[in-house]
């Protein structure tokens, strides 16, 4: 992809600086032991200042602009969030209605990781949707590893970033990757009708011994009914967007060098939920039988068919993959080639897959004729139940954020 390039950085805050205003122990991080501390953020404006103060001003531009074509809707409608990051790392103020929603999200809680030394030698993963992340390291070296955030907002401070010889797994060094939107649920199984089988046809029987005459045959059996339809899947969901991520570094290792290569990715579309298999169909009823009584009979009852199965149930439609939201990136002068980036595109949610239909009831039995007399004749199977409707594919598909990359 094409890498929006800015200028114009502000000064850099370093890996102890950083640390020593964050109120952790410098001199624990210059003897190698790593800290972790939950910091109080009071503000707003604080939490810009702290967490957004690497920002060029090139970059805020570019992210608040980047607002308006992926989020302006959300920028309009009652998502105050949306409006937070674009005043955090872009450059819109807040409304007094904004900062009064604001205000209520603070005094806020982050975790921050500092150490003097991290090597990512496995797939690290933030998220999915956990709360912000802060990362501040003195030299950061990948060496078979990747970080990756799921739908989690990222600040990475490091003051070095050097690489080892240890290819990694993933093809990337630090992914900000959206959440894909759940599947749908499957619709349930049609049920059978109760009872299993169709009424049966009455047993002809003598009215005195030896004596049909007069009786009739069996009685024929009833068909059987319908199988119920299958339910209809429910909705695929939407997919969750990747987060806005602040990366500074400080320097590139000369002596273990190489490229740092990013990838963003919003969340796709939830695939719909199939609908469910139709029903089976009701057992036709069995054929009375015919009277026998001495030398007498009369016919046997027809058997019943079987039921129809049930209509399977309706796939439902496929979420939407959203937009993502944008990574600024600060780098040493001269160094912005150092930096590689791609992203992908996060697609629909396909339509669940129709219902089948359920199968037919089997016939009933005919009913036997009595002596000199015949049988009832045989019912049939019933027809297999149609198949419902294939959902419909979402209607949108997900950009990434862009990635704004400034020298510091």
């Amino acid at each position: 992809m094409q890498t929006n390039q800015t200028n114009a950085a502000p000064q850099r805050t370093s890996f102890l600086d950083l640390a020593q205003k964050l109120g952790q122990s410098v001199e624990r991080l210059k003897a190698g032991e790593p800290v972790e501390t939950v910091v109080r953020v009071h503000s707003v404006d604080e939490f810009k200042d702290i967490f957004a103060g690497n920002v060029t001003a090139d970059q805020r531009d570019s992210f608040s602009k980047d607002m308006e074509i992926r989020h302006g809707d959300s920028l309009q409608s009652s998502d105050p969030m949306a409006r937070l990051y674009n005043h955090v790392l872009g450059n819109v103020p807040l409304s007094l209605e904004d900062s009064n929603t604001a205000g209520m999200m603070f005094p806020l809680d982050v975790t921050v990781f500092s150490v003097s030394d991290m090597a990512v030698t496995t797939n690290i993963t933030y998220g999915p949707s956990a709360s912000p992340v802060v990362l501040n390291v003195g030299t950061l070296t990948f060496n078979g590893g990747s970080i990756t955030t799921q739908n989690t907002v990222l600040t990475l401070y490091a003051d070095a970033v050097a690489f080892g010889t240890t290819p990694g797994t993933l093809p990337y060094h630090i992914g900000i990757t959206g959440v894909n939107g759940a599947v749908g649920t499957a619709g349930s199984v049609g049920t059978a009708p109760n009872p299993a089988q169709a009424t049966s046809g009455s047993n002809a029987s003598a009215r005195s011994p030896g004596v049909c005459t007069g009786v009739g045959n069996g009685g024929n059996g009833s068909s059987g009914a319908t199988g119920h339809t299958g339910g209809n899947g429910l909705p695929g969901q939407n997919g969750l967007a990747n987060q806005p991520a602040t990366i500074s570094i400080g320097s590139f290792s000369t002596t273990l060098p190489g490229k740092l290569v990013l990838y963003g990715v919003s969340g796709a579309g939830g695939a719909g939920g199939a609908g469910g298999t139709g029903g089976a169909g009701q057992q036709g009823g069995n054929g009375g039988n015919g009277c026998d009584s001495g030398c007498e009979g009369t016919d046997g009852g027809n058997a019943g068919n079987g039921g129809p199965g049930g209509i399977g149930g309706n796939g439902s439609n496929g979420g939407n993959g959203v937009n993502g939201f944008s990574t600024t990136v600060t780098v040493p002068a001269g160094a912005i080639g150092n930096v590689l980036t791609s992203t992908a595109v996060a697609p629909v949610g396909q339509g669940g897959a129709a219902g089948s239909g359920g199968s037919g009831g089997g016939a009933g039995s005919k009913g036997s004729g009595g002596k000199g007399s015949s049988d009832g004749s045989a019912g049939t199977q019933g027809n297999p139940g149609g198949i419902g409707t294939v959902g419909t594919a979402g209607t949108q598909q997900g950009s990434a954020g862009q990635f704004y990359i400034s020298a510091n």
